[in-house]
């Protein structure tokens, strides 16, 4: 297990024991302008708000780890913080450009890779919102992330909340510990807040999390009474939902299946997964060949496993609320598309298609094998192609146009046609010219230069890295480069800066 790097005053530093005789105590950093909230506002631009100044200030050296005043917690996955001398050095360990997006700052990490992370939104979501960040947990495996809440409290409590929670094997990351080990135990037992008052960080989420009280922790064990509890209360809404929409389309078969056994059977492992995706898609002969192979009762097979109609509530409720995640659009899309609602459909897939790859959750969702072949890179994309149609991304799930979504960064920009992104995103195996990356984050990019404001041409110097991905890793410097100038061109002083320690950090670690 890897321990963040979570004291040390520069990561630079040849002897570790220098490194530390040279770390300001807790206390220095706790009050007056040396605040470490302060001196943290300063560098990333950020204005954090009276929980974070607080959570910066007070608590984070609270953590597990070697911070002095540490204290264990047996609850919960993310459970070591990033110190502010940590994210204050020259090259903060917990920064992983570029597989990281430029607009997260890692706040608490789980030991494996994975953080929750302040996610910097579009800076003109807040006139229309007043929101101007959340908390994501982000997933160093392959880059996903999805948001945990609107506070760091929020993320917390869905994070020690999840082992009661649907599906809470289909974690949003993978397990931060070892199967075999008393951490692993203590990390899947069931908590509630009379064990987090033990702690201050248990504490602190009480004390800005009242309507926690409202809930029954103590009846009987109820996964999903627990999740409607949550969202009747406003709380973790997002991940909460998703963990409903993996339980609604969850099934007995589901589990039991593997490449090893599409192969015993001479099936494509892609088609098996399909089919176990939806059921009622699944042709009669091959279940009655899967259920003589894996010596299942007839039930598990059975599609009525599988409520479509809940997939379709939440997915809904998702598209409304969070506009840039694919996942909603995506599921929308399908349901709508197998009920023969082919416009409706047609506009959810366009919606989806101007998400990132990296907020789909196609593993945990059992997507992915849309995109496991013919060169597809978006879930949408294959259906859109389908379909052979486009629709307006201004127009609802119910068919009434709408005035069109205002572009926001990790949303493809308007000005990029759907036509367009079907020629990359949609079934096209490369030419030889190069990888569809690499061709995808150049016509970005180019598109970026003649953008009609440095607005745009910031989203779209976004989507280049953060899209699809970009190829060959170098490319991700120039990118970085650009990006930050187009953030200072468009008034975006917070995202400039924390892109600049992305680019530090890139630099730094790469040479490039």
């Amino acid at each position: 297990m890897t321990i963040p790097h979570s004291t040390t005053d520069d990561d630079s530093a040849a002897k570790k024991e220098d490194a530390a005789s040279s770390i300001p105590s807790a206390a220095a950093g706790s009050s007056g302008p040396e605040r470490w909230s302060s001196r943290l506002s300063e560098r990333f631009g950020i204005d954090f708000d009276d929980e974070l100044c607080h959570w910066w200030d007070e608590l984070c050296s609270h953590g597990m780890g070697s911070q002095p005043g540490a204290q264990n917690l047996n609850w919960g996955e993310f459970r070591y913080s990033a110190t502010p001398q940590t994210l204050l050095s020259t090259v903060p360990d917990p920064f992983w450009p570029p597989l990281m997006p430029p607009n997260f700052l890692p706040l608490v990490g789980n030991g494996a890779g994975d953080w929750l992370c302040l996610r910097l939104l579009d800076p003109e979501l807040p006139k229309q919102t007043g929101i101007s960040t959340d908390i994501c947990q982000w997933y160093h495996g392959g880059g996903d992330w999805l948001p945990w809440g609107s506070r760091l409290a929020e993320a917390f409590l869905f994070d020690w909340s999840l082992a009661r929670l649907p599906q809470p094997d289909r974690r949003h990351a993978e397990p931060a510990f070892e199967a075999d080990t008393e951490m692993a135990i203590e990390n899947a037992a069931p908590s509630g807040p009379q064990d987090w008052r033990s702690h201050p960080w248990g504490q602190w989420v009480a004390e800005c999390l009242p309507s926690i009280d409202a809930i029954d922790w103590q009846g009987p064990s109820d996964p999903s009474r627990l999740a409607n509890d949550f969202l009747n209360n406003g709380l973790c809404e997002t991940p909460v939902r998703c963990q409903l929409v993996i339980d609604a389309l969850s099934s007995e078969l589901a589990g039991h299946l593997s490449p090893k056994i599409a192969h015993d059977l001479e099936l494509v492992w892609n088609d098996l997964m399909r089919w176990s995706f939806d059921l009622r898609t699944m042709p009669g002969e091959i279940a009655a060949c899967l259920q003589q192979a894996l010596r299942m009762p007839v039930s598990a097979f059975d599609p009525a496993q599988q409520r479509w109609d809940e997939v379709a509530h939440h997915a809904s409720v998702i598209c409304a609320s969070n506009r840039d995640l694919s996942w909603g659009h995506d599921l929308l899309g399908y349901v709508k598309w197998s009920g023969g609602d082919t416009i409706g459909a047609t506009q959810a897939f366009a919606n989806a298609l101007r998400c990132s790859v990296f907020t789909d959750q196609s593993v945990r969702l059992r997507t992915h094998w849309a995109t496991s072949s013919d060169g597809v890179a978006k879930f949408s994309a294959r259906f859109l192609d389908e379909i052979g149609g486009t629709g307006s991304p201004g127009a609802n799930h119910d068919g009434q146009s709408l005035a069109p979504i205002p572009d926001q960064l990790g949303r493809l920009p308007g000005v990029i046609g759907e036509e367009q992104l079907l020629q990359y995103c949609g079934r096209c195996p490369t030419d030889g010219s190069g990888s569809i990356r690499t061709q995808y984050s150049q016509m970005l990019i180019d598109q970026s230069l003649s953008a009609s404001s440095p607005q745009t041409s910031a989203r779209l110097l976004y989507a280049a890295g953060w899209d699809l991905g970009a190829e060959p890793l170098r490319r991700y410097g120039e990118l970085l480069d650009q990006y930050i100038l187009a953030c200072r061109a468009a008034g975006w002083g917070s995202h400039e800066r924390l892109a600049g320690v992305h680019r530090d950090g890139l630099k730094a670690r790469y040479n490039l």
